[in-house]
């Protein structure tokens, strides 16, 4: 240990060697050429760890970039023994090569050990060729996916069509009925007019909103949207059931997002018409409605003053067709919420609620600034960026 003790204390002195160029017998020719080839090994040995560093930073998410880092560190403690290789022919820095060497081999052994246990890992790495079948069929996949979707969408509009048409005909039949015949006919036989007429109404409304949601996200031509202006217009169309509850209504300053006009209308349209219809008997709604910056994204929340939702409920709301309550005592399909999750699922957002039963509900809606859905990612996306 007092060997290793006066070696570092002795670190940086040079008394006890002569320069080399005073060991042996140098010829300018030998000297220059070793001291040229030494500063030459040691300038490409420090551009090497550059070279991987920029490769680390510019291919984010890079596979075994712990590698990278050690392969890094041993290169440019290599090119630091010839650059002190180079020094020495002045400086005498025996003490200090040594240790340079001593710590390029304690890297170089780590650097093998590292190799050795992720061999397994590197060789299941794709190359560029098998990269290339799996662009291929994924670009097939989403091929049929679209034709697919555009097949559903034309077969949606279609069937809302061939049903809607039926269904106003059995509605314009039996209001002819009950206004031809409606002394003929008895207080039993109206009821069955009306509780028909009520079934076809809610039929019709059911088709309205699965062609609704049907097409969600179905448009990518997007654009600047003022989420201030959307409100302003969900709330002139809400107005009935806001002046009939006396409900208030407040909107704290929201963003402007680039993304689809109806898509984001029908989002707040369906969480404000929530908010109006689970009310609480005798208490009018209050509903506020916020937006928080969070640097690469914004989080909405909407909260009511209603009837709150049980905690075992929070995923189910959000299923299409499901509902807590029954038709007498709340309206409506059971797709709303369904669209919101949707919408907010293809934007790569989240969507989500906090609720007290007899409180009140708080929804959280996170829409990302930048929005790319995957049809984006498709038309825009190469299977190798760089930046």
């Amino acid at each position: 240990m007092e060997e290793v003790y006066k070696f570092f204390q002795r670190l940086t002195d040079v008394s006890d060697w002569p320069p080399r160029w005073l060991c042996g017998r140098w010829t300018d020719f030998h000297g220059w050429l070793y001291i040229l080839s030494d500063l030459t090994i040691w300038l490409a040995y420090m551009a090497i760890p550059l070279i991987l560093i920029r490769f680390i930073f510019v291919k984010k998410g890079v596979p075994l970039s712990g590698v990278f880092v050690l392969f890094g560190a041993f290169i440019l403690l290599c090119g630091l023994t010839h650059l002190l290789d180079a020094v020495m022919f002045w400086w005498p820095a025996y003490r200090i090569n040594a240790l340079i060497r001593f710590l390029t081999a304690g890297v170089s052994i780590a650097t093998v050990i590292a190799l050795i246990r992720y061999f397994d890992e590197a060789v299941g790495l794709r190359t560029s060729g098998e990269y290339d079948r799996e662009l291929a069929f994924r670009q097939q996949a989403m091929q049929e996916l679209s034709r697919s979707n555009e097949e559903l969408q034309q077969f949606a509009y279609i069937a809302s069509h061939d049903l809607q048409s039926p269904l106003k005909t059995i509605v314009n039949y039996l209001s002819l009925l009950e206004n031809k015949h409606q002394q003929q006919l008895d207080p039993e036989a109206l009821k069955l007019i009306h509780v028909s007429t009520a079934a076809a109404e809610r039929m019709r409304v059911l088709i309205h909103d699965l062609l609704d949601f049907s097409r969600v996200g179905t448009e990518i031509d997007f654009e600047q949207v003022d989420l201030n202006e959307v409100l302003a217009e969900v709330v002139e169309d809400q107005q009935t059931e806001i002046r009939s509850t006396g409900a208030t209504i407040d909107i704290g300053p929201l963003p402007a997002i680039r993304a689809h006009r109806t898509d984001l209308k029908q989002v707040f349209q369906n969480l404000l018409s929530n908010g109006l219809k689970y009310r609480r008997t005798g208490v009018a709604p209050h509903i506020q409605i916020r937006a928080v910056d969070e640097g690469n994204q914004f989080r909405f929340t909407v909260r009511d003053n209603g009837i709150g939702i049980e905690a075992k409920y929070y995923d189910r709301v959000f299923q299409i067709f499901q509902r807590l309550h029954g038709r007498n005592e709340y309206p409506g399909t059971g797709i709303g919420l369904a669209t919101c999750k949707k919408v907010i699922d293809i934007y790569g957002g989240q969507i989500g609620l906090d609720s007290t039963v007899g409180v009140g509900t708080t929804f959280f809606v996170v829409i990302p600034k930048v929005i790319k859905t995957s049809q984006h990612y498709a038309q825009a996306h190469s299977l190798y960026p760089t930046h």
